[in-house]
């Protein structure tokens, strides 16, 4: 079994070192098939050396890493959006990006900075087995850093025994950052975080409630 040391966010992106001899596929190549490449949302997991050992998407799939991917953080679970191909004749997993993802653990409503709100639109959203995840929008000059939250807003029990977390996402935006150009990122409230805490699981993202049951 994994230890993991503690959950975190960080605000980086993965170094990817490609495999050596790994040639592009052109129109006039039909001596083999190349994998196509997919992109989905992962767990990683760092090691003591500060670099991915393994990966597992939200289908339940893991893979053992012999690439070479470093993080700022050893023996941590990161949230990821994972960019690679996968050999069915070889069941060789190669990564060609990884980026980390929002997927703080929500605070207390009365703890979240006072910056300006944000606005944002909320493109998607769904359920895994163990987060709540959505894709959205928001504009920007990259004028100085948004900041991106998930926030308990109450922890309800109620009379027949059932328990119910409610959490909003918040975004807060640079005071001097013009409104220019949309970027696009995922986000991912962990739901494992209520799993001895509550039954089900509301999320306010967007003008929508998206709901996760944990049992």
């Amino acid at each position: 079994m994994r230890k993991i040391r503690k959950h975190v966010v960080i605000n980086i992106l993965f170094a990817v070192v490609l495999l050596s001899g790994q040639s592009s596929c052109s129109d006039d190549d039909t001596s083999g098939s190349y994998p196509s490449m997919k992109t989905e949302l992962a767990e990683a997991f760092t090691g003591s050396d500060k670099t991915v050992k393994s990966i597992q998407f939200d289908d339940g799939r893991s893979y053992n890493l012999s690439q070479s991917i470093s993080s700022s953080t050893a023996d941590t679970l990161l949230r990821c959006i994972c960019s690679y191909t996968y050999n069915e004749d070889t069941h060789h997993l190669t990564v060609y990006s990884l980026g980390v993802v929002t997927s703080n653990y929500p605070t207390v409503s009365d703890s979240i900075p006072t910056g300006q709100p944000g606005n944002y639109k909320l493109i998607s959203s769904w359920c895994s087995s163990r987060y709540i995840n959505a894709y959205i929008s928001y504009q920007t000059t990259d004028q100085g850093k948004h900041s991106f939250y998930f926030v308990e807003d109450s922890l309800k029990t109620y009379p027949d025994g059932s328990r119910t977390a409610y959490v909003s996402f918040f975004h807060e935006q640079p005071p001097k950052d013009p409104e220019s150009y949309t970027k696009k990122i995922y986000v991912s409230l962990p739901t494992y975080y209520y799993q001895s805490k509550a039954d089900t699981v509301h999320l306010s993202i967007g003008g929508k409630v998206v709901t996760a049951l944990l049992f």
